[in-house]
C-alpha cells in the first residue's frame, strides 16, 4: 500500500486539521511493514515495492503537493483551484523541464 504524506489536505495543513502525527507510527500499530521514502523519487518507490513482507506493506512516500510547479508547491488551494489556461502552460513548462 502506498500513502502519499503531503502534509495538506482541503481545508488546511494535516497537522491542523486531522493530525496523525507521525503518521508511521500509527501506521505500524497495525502490525504493518512500514518504510518512509522519497516520494517523488521514483527509484525509491520501485526499490521500496519489490520488497516482499509476510505482512500488509505500507510504504509512506513523503511528497509536496504540486512538487515542479513553481507557484503549487506547498500551496492547499491547488486541491480544488482549477488552473486559468496561462498557469496551465507555466505548469505543463516546468514539469516538461525538470
Amino acid at each position: 500500500m502506498l500513502v502519499d504524506h503531503n502534509r495538506l489536505q482541503g481545508f488546511g495543513s494535516t497537522s491542523d486539521v486531522a493530525s496523525m502525527s507521525p503518521l508511521w507510527k500509527r501506521l505500524s500499530g497495525f502490525d504493518a511493514d512500514v518504510s518512509i521514502i522519497e516520494g517523488h523519487d521514483v527509484d525509491a518507490i520501485r526499490a521500496s515495492l519489490a520488497v516482499r513482507s509476510d505482512t500488509v506493506r505500507i510504504v509512506v512516500l513523503n511528497t509536496v503537493k504540486g512538487h515542479g510547479v513553481s507557484f503549487m508547491e506547498n500551496v492547499m488551494d491547488w486541491h480544488y483551484l482549477p488552473m486559468s489556461p496561462e498557469q496551465y502552460a507555466q505548469a505543463m513548462a516546468e514539469i516538461e523541464l525538470a
